[in-house]
Formats: structure tokens, C-alpha cells, sequence
């Protein structure tokens, strides 16, 4: 039912948001290169690829919000499934390739139909979600929930194809396509679900497919490549442990004078390439914010705003101060709860410790931490009191003290 004239327009279309996509991939990619080169380990990978099975297949940590477990798995499932289905219709008939055939065929459409019904319901519990506003911890946006009816008018888009081919061609298979056979009963005597109309649908539907397409590294959609790849490659780094910048027992004067760079963070160029790939994975959950107890507490810190901001600013050349605060940086206590909350498994401690080597790089510090910074070197303990005041704490206690007589009278004994 599609003419030449159409598919030739139909592949034009593809063509064009498959080179938007890829310009807008590549004009992040370009911004991950701007930070220290960390190489891929090849050993990380496969300690990497237990967590990635946990936290991508399974999605162990969505599921402790359990509406949103069950919404994000419905949703994630689905669309996989679906476009592995669509793959494997480019390869069967763009290619030549005979896949979808016999008893296989028939299976792969009760198979799409399922998991397209999840697909559907996981969008949808996400809109209501959002329409209620069930979720303190969103950001509630407009382009968050037109990219969600997207998602949703693409799947329904789908099943009135499936019904309209269904109710025209009368196949006696149509039954192995569940919903598709119910859409083709009831398209019976509908003018706007006829064969005539087909190619309007086949068009509007292939048009908001494009727009998915083209948007995808531009939204936070974009997650859905980034996230997997973060997960999976990024030099393991688990909650408790920290970087750190140099080895303080073998580096030199000399050495620190020579590279100032790996003892903080001032500008983008100062991340690794990989912690600049991580911020483009970030899903805007409020996870970690909901954890925080800086955040809870009411302290300029908010580590999805670190997170975003950093992402946001990739493309400057600006010192990181003048969107970040040090009182920003100074209010985590590197509990790591923000980490152990995180989906994507972003490493905000890192980030932050990074640009807080970068303060006292650059000699700004609290005023508090640098007074007992002070203390204990000249007095060698954080409150700056006298050696000789160091067993006040004792008098009147009947606490015996290990003094230099008692010291001299021991030895001899």
C-alpha cells in the first residue's frame, strides 16, 4: 500500500534524523574528549560486567521505588523489544535477509504485541505519574512530558497499523497478533481507520519515530545510551572509595610544580573523559538529592545541580566557580549516599572532591576549615590548644598519668 514516491520520501526522512542523531552524538563525544584522557581497562570492563547486568538488565536499584520500578521496567523492556522487532523487519526486507517466516513470524508478532502493550502501560503510569505530581523529587517540566506522549502516541501509532493491515488483508494469522486483530474488529466501517487512509497513518506514525530519532542526544532520552555505557566501561569506582589525585609518600615539589592540573579541578579540561560522559548520563531523578543530608538540610549543596551544571557548562572555557560555589562544594560530607542512590551509577563524590582540590589550589577555603587546618599544625590538634593544657581534661578524675618521673622509675624498676 506504500508507493515508490512514498518510500522514496519515507528513506529521505530516516536519512535526515539518522544525521541529527549522529551530529548530535558526535558534538557530545567531542565534549567528553575535552577532559584528561582515562583509558578503558579492559579488566574493568569484565569486573564492570556483574554491575551491569544488576543495574541495567535487572535495574536493582529503580526497583526500591517500586511504582517507578515497575513503570521504568515496562517502559525499558518494551522499547528494547520493540526495536529490536524493528531491526529485524530492516534486515528481513531491506536486506533480503528471510527472518520473518513460518512459526518464527508468528511468535515474534505475539511477542511485539505483548511487549508492546508494556510499553504502553509503562508510559503511561510515567504521564499520570507526572500529572499528579506523586514524585517530590522531579523536576516537572514541559519537555518532559512531551517526550513522554510522544513515547505513547508512537506506541499507539503502531497498533492502529497493525489493526488497519489486519482489517484489509483479512490474513488468517492476523489472531497471532493480539491487539492488532482486536484494533482490525473494531476498525470495521471506520472511515478514519480504513485502507484509504493507511499511508496518512503509516506517515504520521514514521514522522513521530523520526522526531524520537533526532531528539534522542539532545534530552534526556539520551540516557538511554549513555547510562548503559558508563555502567559498563567506566573504570570501577564503588561507593567509598576515592580518587585520589597523587601518591603524597613519592611525589615531589618538583613533580606538583610541573603538573598543577592533577591536584583539582578549575575548569571542564580538569574532568577525566569519562566523569564529563557521566553527567550526560543523568536522568534528573532527585535520587540522590533525596538522600543527601547537605541537600536535606537545607545546605546550598544539591548534587543533581552539581551534576547538571556541569553538563550544562561542558561547552565553556570558564573557570567551574563561576557556575559552582565553593559554599556548593564545601556542604558534602562524602558520605556517599548520593552514589549508592544513583542509577546510573554517577560518581558525584569524585566530581566534587575534584573541584574542592581545585578551592585550596587556588587558596579559597572556608574560614573555618582553614582555622583548624592551622591548629593542627602549629598545635597539632584541631581545637589549638597547648600540649601543656592536654591533660586538663583529666583533673579531678583520679585518672593515673604516665608522666616523665613515673617514665624514669618504671625503667628502672
Amino acid at each position: 500500500m506504500i508507493s515508490e514516491e512514498n518510500r522514496i520520501v519515507f528513506y529521505l526522512l530516516a536519512a535526515i534524523a539518522t544525521l541529527i542523531f549522529i551530529y548530535g552524538f558526535y558534538r557530545r563525544f567531542k565534549l567528553w574528549q575535552k577532559g584528561r584522557r582515562e583509558k578503558i581497562k579492559w579488566s574493568d570492563v569484565k569486573t564492570n560486567a556483574h554491575f551491569f547486568w544488576k543495574m541495567v538488565v535487572q535495574q536493582k536499584k529503580i526497583q526500591i521505588d517500586r511504582l517507578y520500578g515497575v513503570m521504568h521496567r515496562f517502559t525499558s523492556y518494551g522499547f528494547v523489544a520493540l526495536f529490536i522487532g524493528t531491526v529485524l523487519v530492516v534486515i528481513d526486507y531491506d536486506f533480503g535477509v528471510p527472518l520473518l517466516r513460518g512459526n518464527f513470524y508468528l511468535v515474534y508478532k505475539v511477542v511485539l504485541d505483548i511487549f508492546g502493550v508494556l510499553f504502553l502501560a509503562g508510559v503511561l503510569i510515567a504521564i499520570i505519574i507526572r500529572m499528579k505530581k506523586q514524585r517530590l523529587r522531579l523536576w516537572y517540566s514541559i519537555r518532559d512530558n512531551m517526550l513522554l506522549w510522544l513515547l505513547f502516541i508512537i506506541g499507539v501509532g503502531g497498533f492502529i497499523l497493525e489493526g488497519i493491515r489486519i482489517a484489509s488483508t483479512k490474513v488468517s494469522y492476523g489472531i497471532w497478533s493480539p491487539i492488532g486483530y482486536t484494533l482490525s474488529r473494531l476498525f470495521q466501517d471506520v472511515s478514519l481507520f480504513s485502507v484509504d487512509m493507511y499511508v496518512f497513518w503509516w506517515f504520521v506514525h514514521s514522522i513521530f519515530v523520526f522526531v524520537l530519532i533526532a531528539v534522542i542526544p539532545y534530552t534526556k532520552l539520551f540516557h538511554i545510551l549513555t547510562a548503559p555505557i558508563q555502567i559498563l566501561m567506566h573504570p570501577v569506582k564503588r561507593t567509598g572509595t576515592i580518587l585520589l589525585p597523587y601518591d603524597l609518600q613519592t611525589i615531589t615539589d618538583e613533580a606538583l610544580l610541573q603538573s598543577p592540573s592533577v591536584l583539582g579541578v578549575n575548569k571542564i579540561s580538569d574532568f577525566t573523559n569519562w566523569q564529563l560522559l557521566s553527567t550526560d548520563a543523568c536522568t534528573e531523578c532527585g535520587r540522590c538529592d533525596s538522600v543527601c543530608p547537605a541537600y536535606q538540610s537545607e545546605k546550598p549543596l544539591s548534587p543533581r545541580n552539581v551534576v547538571t551544571k556541569i553538563r550544562n557548562h561542558m561547552h565553556q572555557t570558564y573557570e567551574i566557580s563561576t557556575f559552582i560555589s565553593p559554599s556548593e562544594l564545601q556542604s558534602c560530607t562524602t558520605c556517599g549516599a548520593c552514589v549508592e542512590a544513583c542509577p546510573v551509577s554517577i560518581n558525584h563524590i569524585d566530581l566534587i572532591l575534584g573541584m574542592r582540590r581545585g578551592l585550596i589550589q587556588r587558596n579559597i577555603l572556608e574560614l573555618e576549615a582553614e582555622n583548624t587546618l592551622m591548629k593542627v599544625e602549629e598545635q597539632y590538634n584541631i581545637w589549638g590548644k597547648p600540649w601543656s593544657e592536654r591533660a586538663n581534661w583529666s583533673r579531678g578524675l583520679q585518672v593515673p598519668s604516665l608522666d616523665h618521673e613515673n617514665v624514669s622509675k618504671s625503667k628502672e624498676a
